[in-house]
């Protein structure tokens, strides 16, 4: 039986337009589980950042906030190395971080970051090699396959560098999307932003504007505390309750300026002989209130005397400004109450004034 060729043809025709129509078909489902996979990794990645951005946001402060990230970073996006640049000069600058160590933070001086040509970058892909590396990396970071680095805060200046590292060379590929990463330093940048602003009005609620130490707002959440609440079981305590004499017929004689001047005098001088962890609180007018844990009775009355004697021989002393001072001690069996400390050495402070004032008195 002969066939006819227009037949082979319209069969031949057929057969390449359904395997044509296969084809366009295999490579849609293979674009659309491409695109599927893509959704359910950004689902992953957008649910992690939300869980971040939970943690962060509970976060006590910017030490506090710095350990959450880096933890929530390295172990939610399975990173291999995390580190921040911060700028010294910014307003970062002023806090120590004093708990994160070299891998995790590196200060770095004004115009490092612009001078790194980061400014209006707010990402930078690269991937690593001995031809190409990058001079801010440590010695220990010679495994890292690819690098984003996230610009934190302003665009022009910058406050700070994120460093997300991965041994996996294609994992941050120049040529790869960055929006995730953009909006990432966008929430990054902010937070730590939000978070030294309300560190900064938290310490200024506590804080005497005339002489910087802390006010009795300070004092007020400890104040009913058992000693050992507040600075540790089998410590003792030391207060020293100090008032300047006559200090109402001296700001009368040399005006305000001068009783706060007066003021600053002797908060700089008790600091002088003190650390700065101890607490100096302003209780009220011109008295003070001294916490000094795990010293010895007698570098408390070693304290005191030195500092009666520099207030005398100050600027603003010169025979004219002198304090009392009261000293309580709580040992570690009594446990006392923070209030009940102070009233105690309050009491001692009244027994030196009514005794002529410029000197010192022990409580009972």
């Amino acid at each position: 039986m002969n066939t006819n060729p227009s037949d082979d043809k319209v069969k031949d025709l057929s057969s390449r337009r359904f395997q044509k129509l296969a084809d366009e078909n295999r490579e849609l489902k293979a674009y659309v589980a491409e695109v599927m996979q893509r959704l359910r990794q950004n689902e992953k990645l957008f649910s992690r950042l939300f869980e971040l951005e939970s943690q962060v946001l509970k976060a006590a402060d910017p030490e506090d906030l710095c350990f959450t990230l880096l933890r929530g970073l390295r172990s939610g996006f399975e990173l291999d190395v995390v580190r921040f640049w911060l700028d010294r000069s910014s307003f970062m600058g002023g806090h120590k971080l004093d708990g994160l160590s070299d891998r995790d933070l590196v200060w770095v001086e004004k115009d490092e970051i612009t001078g790194m040509g980061l400014a209006r970058k707010p990402v930078w892909l690269i991937q690593l090699s001995s031809e190409n590396p990058f001079v801010w990396l440590q010695a220990q970071d010679s495994h890292l396959g690819s690098l984003a680095l996230l610009t934190l805060g302003n665009p022009e200046r910058p406050f700070g560098v994120l460093g997300l590292g991965s041994v996996d060379r294609s994992r941050f590929a120049p040529d790869q999307s960055s929006d995730f990463l953009q909006h990432l330093a966008q929430v990054i940048g902010l937070t730590m932003e939000h978070a030294v602003a309300q560190e900064r009005l938290a310490r200024l609620s506590v804080t005497d504007a005339v002489t910087g130490s802390h006010n009795r707002r300070f004092l007020q959440p400890h104040s009913h505390q058992p000693l050992s609440q507040w600075f540790g079981a089998d410590t003792p305590v030391a207060c020293l309750y100090i008032d300047i004499d006559q200090f109402r017929g001296y700001v009368e004689r040399a005006g305000e300026v001068a009783g706060d001047q007066a003021l600053n005098t002797v908060c700089s001088v008790v600091r002088q002989f003190v650390r700065s962890s101890d607490p100096l609180i302003r209780m009220e007018g011109d008295e003070f209130a001294l916490f000094l844990p795990g010293i010895s009775e007698a570098k408390a009355l070693e304290i005191a005397g030195l500092a009666i004697q520099k207030v005398a021989e100050s600027e603003h002393g010169a025979g004219d400004l002198a304090i009392s001072i009261g000293l309580a001690f709580s040992r570690t069996e009594q446990d006392l109450t923070v209030k009940a400390l102070i009233a105690n050495a309050d009491q001692a402070m009244y027994v030196a004034k009514a005794l002529g004032g410029n000197r010192f008195e022990v409580a009972d």
